[in-house]
Parts: C-alpha cells; structure tokens; sequence
C-alpha cells in the first residue's frame, strides 16, 4: 500500500487548491454532445468500497467470470462542512492490495448533485482531474482510458453538471482518456450529458422513503415508463445490475436511514409481513439505535427483475457491456453460477 502522509496531503492540496481498450482516435470534444467511447464489449463490475482490498472469493469472481473492466470509486464530492463555500472529497478509497493485471480500471468519482445548485464547478475540473492522476499513477494503475462521473443531476442543474462535464472531457482528452457518465431512468427524459459514453443504472428504481415501497432496488414495473426511450437515446451505453441488499429503516411511518448489516433474523424482529418486521426489542445497527416499535424493510437484488429488465431493455443496445454493482461476495454468493452467467450474457 503506498498511501502515506505526505501523499494525502498533496492530494487534498490538488483538489482544493487488457481486453477492454479504445479502438478509436478521440473526437473533438466541440464538436458534439455525445461522443463516443469505442472498445470492446465485456463482462465488467463495480467496486463501490473505502478500501480496495479482494478476498479469494473477489479474485475467483474476476477469474470465473471474466471480467475485463472494474470501475472503482475513486472518492466521493460533497460540500465541505467546516467551508461552506468549498467542495471538498470524501471517503478517498485506500489500495491496500494491488489491481489484478488484465484488469481495465476506470476511474469513477461520485458527485453531490446539490454542489451543482451552489457552486461553478468549472472552478474545480482541473483539481478533480489532477486528483484523479496522482492517485492511479500513486497506485500502479497505469493506462486510463476512461474516467466516469456519477451524479444525480436534475433540470434544475443540468446546465452547470454539462458545463462541469465539458471542462473534464477537455482536460481529460489532453491525456487520451474519455469521459462517461451514469444514466439513471428519469435521466433518459431529459438532454444527453456531453460525454463519450453512458452507463444505464437499473437499480434504485423506486421509491425508497416510501414506507408502502416493496422493493425500491429494482422492479421491472418501475423499468417500463422508461424502456421505450433506450433505443433511440443518443448516447451508447453499457447496463448496470444490482447484485446487493440493504434494509430502510421507518420510524412512526417516517423514512429515517438504510441499514447495509441489518439481519432479519435478528431476534429482536418480529415479522410484520412482505419483508417487514418491527423491532420488538431495541437494539443498535450501524451505529443507529432502533427502537421498539420501529419497522425495517429488507431489500435485495431479485434474478428474477435483473432478468425482466434484461428481456426489457437490451434489444435496444448494440456493441454494450454488462456491469453489475457491485462486488461483494456476500452479496454476490446470493446468485448460483447460472445466474451469473445469464445476467452477464449478452444478445
């Protein structure tokens, strides 16, 4: 691991201050707003952790399954606390074990969409890209060629995210490398982010502060609205896959938190009924206390829906990768080999 004091501290200084490569020169970025990012089609996965860290059932997920492509969160963008004035990053992931070789990496930064009602983030597009560059060339990840920003814009904010987005696209095709960009479902009814590439989220797709929501992961009743605006999005995309769970924690009908290591076997539950159990008897998880009376809906990512959603929307794709999000073992182990195998089939 070669993160260090002084490391750290010039990164913060920056920011406030294989199988899957390109196959085409990169465009002018002037000269349209959805350019493209050309390579081949493969089994690909998130890492969505602090610490990148594989145990032997991550690296015989890479191996069996053969993934070409890992997009790993580099860190996090929100406003920072003690400045108001200043977005500062948070949860910088840690390289404790090196990256498997043969392994692309894509570099991916989360974005709070509220920055982008406060702040010109021009201001900051260089600072994230340098923090971008010092931490894969920190870490021996070398050969970039993709970079990716998430970020729940809405209409209130989508002129200053693609202004944002234009800076980075500049400064990132000074080095080679191109930019993509998640596509949430509402996203589809809105202008295409200039970028080179997209990626399809089909998870999050209800209602999850709703205490009569079902499962607000992913339904294919919540996919359909939007599946007839795939075909003709002007963005190549890939699609990504839920493969986790997680428990929403009500209070008094009130959404109050997720819960990521809740267990409904917990003996102070008692089950209520489609999935959710009320606490009998209190008890802390994840550092939240919850008290008796208070109810928790467990969630997961179902085969089933992956496979409706599959069948929905990818005829309407050409050329895509499949990504599922993310890896975790625990959740991953959910699924059979199959089933693995038949979410990451392609057409």
């Amino acid at each position: 691991m070669k993160i260090i004091t002084l490391f750290t501290q010039l990164l913060l200084l920056t920011f406030t201050t294989m199988s899957c490569k390109p196959s085409a020169s990169a465009p002018s970025p002037d000269t349209s707003d959805s350019l493209e990012v050309n390579r081949r089609a493969c089994n690909s996965v998130y890492y969505w952790k602090t610490t990148f860290s594989l145990t032997d059932e991550d690296r015989n997920f890479l191996t069996g399954n053969r993934i070409g492509r890992i997009y790993i969160r580099y860190f996090d963008v929100y406003q920072d606390p003690d400045n108001y004035r200043s977005p500062i990053p948070e949860a910088t992931i840690r390289f404790k074990d090196t990256v498997p070789a043969g392994l692309e990496v894509v570099p991916t930064v989360f974005i709070d969409n509220e920055l982008f009602k406060m702040f010109d983030m021009n201001d900051y597009a260089g600072r994230l890209v340098n923090r971008i560059r010092i931490m894969s060339e920190t870490n021996d990840i070398p050969n970039i060629s993709e970079v990716q920003i998430d970020c729940d814009w809405t209409a209130t904010t989508e002129g200053v995210y693609f202004r944002f987005l234009r800076k980075v696209d500049t400064l990132l095709l000074k080095d080679g490398i191109r930019l993509s960009a998640t596509i949430r479902l509402h996203q589809l009814n809105m202008e295409v982010p200039p970028v080179h590439r997209g990626v399809l989220m089909c998870y999050n797709t209800g209602a999850v502060r709703h205490p009569g929501e079902s499962n607000s992961i992913l339904r294919v009743q919540d996919v359909k609205p939007y599946a007839s605006r795939v075909e003709g999005y002007k963005l190549p995309m890939d699609i990504a896959y839920p493969a986790f769970s997680w428990a929403v924690l009500f209070r008094e009908g009130k959404f109050q938190s997720l819960l990521r290591t809740a267990d409904r076997n917990n003996p102070n539950l008692k089950l209520k009924g489609n999935h959710v159990y009320r606490v009998e008897k209190g008890f802390y998880v994840d550092g939240a206390y919850l008290a008796p009376g208070d109810e928790i809906r467990f969630e997961d990512s179902h085969f089933e829906d992956i496979i409706g959603v599959k069948k929905l929307l990818e005829h309407q794709l050409s050329g895509y990768s499949v990504i599922m999000y993310h890896l975790d073992s625990r959740n991953l182990s959910k699924y059979t080999q199959d089933e693995i195998d038949r979410i990451y089939r392609r057409r």
